[in-house]
């Protein structure tokens, strides 16, 4: 009898989560990131989404990050999440930027997928969304004291060489 109960249990707990799981995620998606380098160390990525599901809810998301780490997405609204990160700006790759987003089922797949040190692409993601980086401008080629160095070195040979000649 109480065996037939936990079964019982069991068989309603998985019901409720299958009915509760997102089907068919419609995902839309903006980013930003960080274009000016120029007093900055680091380029800021912030890519904020909306999900809405045509049945069930989501309860959390992780993002799979481009360097392979992974972060829980931020709730910043209904249905709306967030995942930011920053890399040094020498390393920075200009570019699309794939980000894979979990569910807490596929979280769990990929931490015992990272404890077995597979590759992480055997979990299939949620869905994914991309962050593109156009690059990030970090100051003219050449800065303006040595230009002006430069051209104070021009003037003076110039007014140096006339100089000798009106004497002369």
């Amino acid at each position: 009898m109480a065996d037939h109960f936990l079964f019982s249990v069991l068989l309603l707990v998985v019901f409720v989560g299958l009915i509760s799981a997102c089907t068919n995620p419609q995902v839309t998606s903006k980013s930003f990131t960080t274009q000016d380098a120029t007093i900055v160390t680091h380029i800021g990525f912030i890519s904020e989404f909306e999900v809405k599901c045509s049945s069930g809810d989501i309860s959390s998301l992780y993002a799979e990050l481009p360097d392979g780490s992974i972060i829980p997405a931020a709730v910043v609204g209904t249905n709306k999440y967030q995942v930011s990160w920053t890399e040094d700006t020498k390393t920075a790759a200009k570019g699309t930027h794939k980000i894979r987003i979990f569910e807490e089922d596929g979280y769990a797949a990929l931490r015992k997928v990272l404890r077995g040190n597979e590759a992480t692409s055997s979990v299939s993601e949620f869905f994914n969304i991309s962050v593109v980086h156009p690059g990030a401008y970090s100051g003219p080629w050449l800065r303006s004291e040595f230009i002006a160095v430069i051209a104070s070195l021009f003037v003076s040979y110039f007014a140096v060489t006339k100089k000798g000649k009106i004497v002369a």
